[in-house]
């Protein structure tokens, strides 16, 4: 274990009995500006993560004595860590079982170098106190987090007729959106957009990176509803100037796909869980009413 300080780099803990797996995670994480301290079983793993609040732990599942999913649990328990899984197991009671001990991230086995370090930006986007001041993650209401860079929720130069609500953080606050780490809930339905993972109550979905990238840019729409157009050009990141498809392909683009993801999560068009869609427009169903 290597003598570190909090203060001059963010802390990686790496928890795993494979050296040939620490060895390699050491390099990428240290690649990527961490202090990496390790430790090849769980008991020491959660005394070393109690002792150095580490910003990223990876834990191994499948390790002598306690499994990886307790040492998740307990490291959760007493830490805002964010918790990468690893592990060879990919199917979907797997990749569940390790959201539900609270873990942030889950990564199969063989590990990619470089898939790793691009799902470090989920942590980096995370205040480095928020990570290691001690207190326990929770879900937090969408108003306490901007609006994520790689969407353009206010698209000027549309065209498009005023929008009937508030966008954004402060709008998807008042219908009950949640944040916690990556995740993004809505009354049951979670969405990873950093992992491209969709989960309906408690069930991975089979869902494509296309259709989880749709469901965030409704969710960030708020109270407003949006016009088949306006959605389409938020999706796509682009304005009625710099639009790359006409308004025809749009609409065709919006009866097709947005019906293919209503019929694929269940949501009932008469009485709407999650989406309603009424004359070409789509908003937040109000869990209130």
């Amino acid at each position: 274990m290597s003598d570190v300080s909090v203060e001059a780099r963010p802390v990686a803990l790496v928890i795993d009995d494979d050296q040939d797996t620490v060895d390699l995670l050491e390099i990428v994480l240290t690649q990527a500006g961490f202090e990496v301290v390790t430790a090849t079983n769980g008991a020491d793993g959660i005394a070393i993560a109690l002792e150095h609040r580490p910003a990223l732990a990876t834990i191994d599942v499948t390790m002598p004595g306690m499994d990886g999913l307790e040492v998740t649990r307990r490291v959760r328990e007493a830490t805002s860590t964010y918790i990468v899984i690893i592990s060879s197991r990919s199917d979907e009671h797997d990749v569940l079982a390790g959201f539900d001990a609270g873990a942030d991230d889950y990564v199969p086995k063989p590990i990619r170098p470089r898939e790793l370090q691009a799902r470090l930006a989920a942590v980096a986007r995370r205040p480095l106190s928020s990570i290691t001041d001690g207190s326990a993650e929770v879900w937090e209401p969408a108003a306490a987090h901007p609006p994520a860079a790689r969407h353009l929720h206010v698209v000027p130069g549309t065209g498009m007729p005023a929008e009937d609500g508030r966008h954004g953080p402060e709008g998807m606050a008042e219908r009950g959106v949640r944040f916690v780490g990556s995740w993004i809930e809505f009354n049951g339905l979670r969405i990873n957009p950093s992992r491209d993972l969709l989960v309906v109550d408690d069930r991975l979905a089979n869902a494509l990176p296309e259709q989880v990238k749709l469901i965030e840019t409704m969710l960030y729409a708020g109270t407003s509803t949006l016009g088949w157009r306006q959605l389409a050009l938020r999706y796509r990141g682009e304005t009625e100037e710099t639009s790359t498809r006409s308004p025809v392909e749009d609409r065709a683009w919006f009866d097709s796909e947005l019906g293919a993801l209503l019929t694929m999560i269940g949501d009932d068009a008469a009485v709407p869980r999650w989406f309603r869609v009424r004359k070409g427009r789509i908003g937040l169903v109000d869990p209130i009413g």
